[in-house]
C-alpha cells in the first residue's frame, strides 16, 4: 500500500476531530441541529487550521443519509464517497486555477441542475481571493439568491481581498491560529497511534515552529520521524535548522558583555554548523524579546518555551530594557538588509558589532547609552572613552530629554574647549536652553542679540575651527540624504564662532529663514553636537550687501583699438 503522509491521513472526518477550533465546531454544529443552514459560509484564517477540512466536514454532514446532521455517521454510502473524494453532489474548486469570468459562467449553468445522490450540491471554492473582479460579479447574482438546495463554502487566506459585496452575503468564520499546547497534545496522539517514537520536548519545539498551524506541524513531525527511529530535539533541530538555546546563550551573553570577538567567533560557529544567517538573527530576536519579557513579568509562562529561568537570571543584569529594545530595532533592520545583500554575513557581522558597542540611530540606542554613562559616573567606572555620550536621532522623533541628558552629561565629563562667553551671546545661549515659549518668540530675542553675540566673539582665530565644524556638518546631513537641509545649510558660510556659537551668515533671506526653523536649526544642532561632543548654538543671519565696485570710464585714456572694441561690443571697464 502506497505511504499516505500524516497530513492526509489525520484529516479530521468530524467535527469532534477539529482540533483548536471550538468557536466554529459550536457554531456549526447548533447550526446543523436547528436546521438554520445558510446558503453561503466564508471560511478565513491563516494556512493549516482546517479551513478545507472544515468544509469537507459541513459538506458530509449536509449529505449524510442520516442527517443533516452535527455527527455524520462516516458509514452510509454519501459519507463514504465524501471521504474518497469520489462525490457527484461535492465540488471543490481551486480558484487560482479557475479564477476567470468563464470558470464562473459554467459554474452558474450548471447549479440549476438537482443533486444526484444527496440533498445538497456543495460547492467549495479554495482560496477564493485568488478570483478576478469580473468573476466575482459574474458568481454574485447566484450567491445571493441560490436554489435551495445549493450550499457554496468559500475559503481563503486573504479576506480583505474579498469584495465587501460577496462578504455581505456569506456567514463569516474567522479560524485561529492553534495554540502550543494544542498542538503538542495532539502530535503526541499521532505520533503514539502512527507507532512513532518521539521526545516530549521534540514535539514542543515542532508545535512551536509550526506557527499555529496544524498541517505544518503534521508535515515536520512526518519529515523528523524519516531522520532517525527517534524524533530527538537535535533531528528537529537539524531538519529546521535551528540554532538551539545554547548557541543563542553563548551569543547573547558575548554581546551582553560588549565582548565583539567572543560574539563573532559564536556567530561563526553557527555558520559553521550549516545554520543560516537570517534564522541566526531571527532567533536573536526571539531570544531577546523572552530576556525582555522576563524582566517585565517573570511569571509570564510563555518566555519559558525560549530557555530556563536560570539562564535568564544570568542574561538579565547584562541588559537593559532601552538595550534590548534598541538590539531588536537594529536586528530588525538587518533582517530587512538581508533581503537585498549580497553577502549576508557582512550584514550579520556588522549588526553583531552595533549590538555590542551600543551603536545605533534610534533613541533607544541613545538612552541605553545615556544609562551606562550615568553608571558610571555613579562609581561603577570610569569613563574612558566618552564617544558614545552623542548619537544620531531618529528623524521625527523628540531629543528635548536626551539632549539635556548628553549635554549634563558632557559638561561634566570633558573640559571646555575654550573660556565662558562675553555675557551678550551667554544670554543668547541662556535663553536658548531655558525658553519653554514657542519657537516664534526664540527667535525674535535671537534676532535682537545675534549681531551683539558676532562682536563679542573672538577674534579671527576661531572661524576656521568653525568653518571646519560646518564643513563636517554639511558632509554628514548630505551622507544621511537629507537633500532639501544640505542645500539650505551651503548657502551660509561662517562669520563667528566662539566654541559655544556658531554664526552663519547667507546670502539669500529665504535661506537665513528656513535656517531658523525649528526642524532645520534642531537638525544642525544636533549634528554639531554628535561631532564636536559640545552643545554649539547655531545663529542664522543675513549677510550685508557689500556696496557695488566704481566703474571708472576713462575714454580720454583708453587705446584706440580698445575704444573701437568697445563701441562695437559694448561694455565697460572696470578699474581693479
Amino acid at each position: 500500500m502506497d505511504y499516505i503522509a500524516l497530513y492526509r491521513r489525520w484529516r479530521p472526518q468530524d467535527f469532534d476531530a477539529l482540533v483548536g477550533q471550538d468557536h466554529i465546531r459550536t457554531a456549526l454544529t447548533n447550526a446543523l441541529d436547528t436546521g438554520k443552514i445558510a446558503h453561503a459560509y466564508l471560511f478565513t484564517g491563516p494556512r493549516g487550521t482546517g479551513k478545507t477540512s472544515t468544509a469537507r466536514i459541513l459538506a458530509k454532514a449536509l449529505n449524510c443519509e442520516k442527517g443533516p446532521s452535527a455527527h455524520p455517521c462516516n458509514q452510509c454510502e454519501n459519507c463514504r464517497r465524501a471521504t474518497e473524494g469520489s462525490s457527484m453532489d461535492i465540488f471543490e474548486i481551486d480558484a487560482a486555477s479557475n479564477r476567470g469570468i468563464d470558470e464562473i459562467r459554467q459554474l452558474r449553468e450548471k447549479v440549476a441542475f438537482a443533486p444526484v445522490n444527496g440533498r445538497y450540491k456543495i460547492y467549495i471554492i479554495d482560496e477564493v481571493h485568488m478570483m478576478t473582479n469580473d468573476a466575482f460579479n459574474a458568481l454574485l447574482k447566484t450567491l445571493e439568491e441560490p436554489p435551495g438546495h445549493v450550499v457554496f463554502i468559500l475559503a481563503t487566506t486573504e479576506p480583505h481581498k474579498i469584495p465587501a459585496t460577496i462578504h455581505s452575503r456569506c456567514q463569516r468564520f474567522d479560524f485561529h491560529r492553534v495554540t502550543v499546547e494544542e498542538i503538542a497534545e495532539h502530535l503526541a496522539k499521532v505520533a503514539r497511534e502512527s507507532e512513532i517514537e518521539a521526545e516530549e520536548d521534540a514535539l514542543h519545539l515542532i508545535a512551536i515552529q509550526a506557527d499555529g498551524g496544524m498541517r505544518d506541524a503534521l508535515s515536520l513531525l512526518d519529515q523528523c520521524a524519516v531522520m532517525d527511529k527517534k524524533v530527538t530535539v537535535e533531528s528537529v533541530r537539524s531538519v529546521l535548522g535551528i540554532v538551539g538555546r545554547e548557541g543563542l546563550r553563548a551569543l547573547t551573553a558575548a554581546i551582553g558583555e560588549e565582548d565583539l570577538p567572543q560574539a563573532l567567533l559564536t556567530m561563526n560557529e553557527l555558520i559553521g554548523q550549516g545554520k543560516d544567517v537570517r534564522q541566526i538573527l531571527t532567533e536573536l530576536s526571539e531570544y531577546l524579546r523572552a530576556l525582555l519579557l522576563y524582566q517585565a513579568a517573570p511569571h509570564y509562562g510563555d518566555i519559558y518555551l525560549t530557555d530556563t529561568k536560570e539562564a535568564f537570571e544570568r542574561l538579565s543584569p547584562l541588559f537593559t530594557e532601552a538595550r534590548i529594545v534598541a538590539a531588536q530595532q537594529r536586528l530588525h533592520e538587518a533582517m530587512e538588509e538581508l533581503r537585498w545583500a549580497v553577502r549576508g554575513k557582512i550584514t550579520a557581522e556588522l549588526c553583531i558589532f552595533d549590538l555590542c558597542k551600543l551603536e545605533g540611530a534610534s533613541l533607544q540606542a541613545l538612552q541605553a547609552r545615556v544609562e551606562k554613562l550615568e553608571k558610571m559616573l555613579a562609581g561603577k567606572g570610569v569613563v574612558e572613552d566618552a564617544a558614545f555620550v552623542a548619537a544620531p536621532v531618529t528623524p521625527g522623533h523628540s531629543v528635548q530629554e536626551p539632549l539635556k541628558k548628553v549635554r549634563r552629561a558632557a559638561e561634566t565629563t570633558m573640559p571646555p574647549r575654550i573660556v565662558q562667553p562675553e555675557k551678550p551671546a551667554a544670554e543668547i545661549v541662556k535663553v536658548k536652553e531655558a525658553h519653554d515659549e514657542p519657537v516664534a518668540a526664540y527667535e525674535e530675542v535671537q534676532q535682537d542679540k545675534v549681531k551683539a553675540a558676532i562682536t563679542t566673539a573672538p577674534a579671527g582665530e576661531m572661524i576656521p575651527e568653525g568653518e571646519e565644524l560646518w564643513g563636517k556638518a554639511l558632509a554628514r546631513i548630505k551622507a544621511d540624504k537629507k537633500m532639501s537641509l544640505h542645500a539650505c545649510a551651503s548657502c551660509g558660510s561662517v562669520e563667528g564662532f566662539d566654541g559655544k556659537n556658531l554664526t552663519v551668515a547667507f546670502k539669500v533671506a529665504y535661506s537665513c529663514e528656513r535656517m531658523k526653523r525649528h526642524d532645520y536649526k534642531q537638525k544642525m544642532e544636533e549634528v554639531m553636537l554628535e561631532l564636536s561632543r559640545e552643545a554649539v548654538c547655531l545663529h542664522c543671519v543675513v549677510e550685508e550687501a557689500k556696496p557695488a565696485k566704481k566703474t571708472v570710464k576713462k575714454e580720454q585714456e583708453l587705446d584706440p583699438t580698445v575704444k573701437k572694441a568697445l563701441e562695437i561690443f559694448g561694455g565697460t571697464l572696470e578699474k581693479i
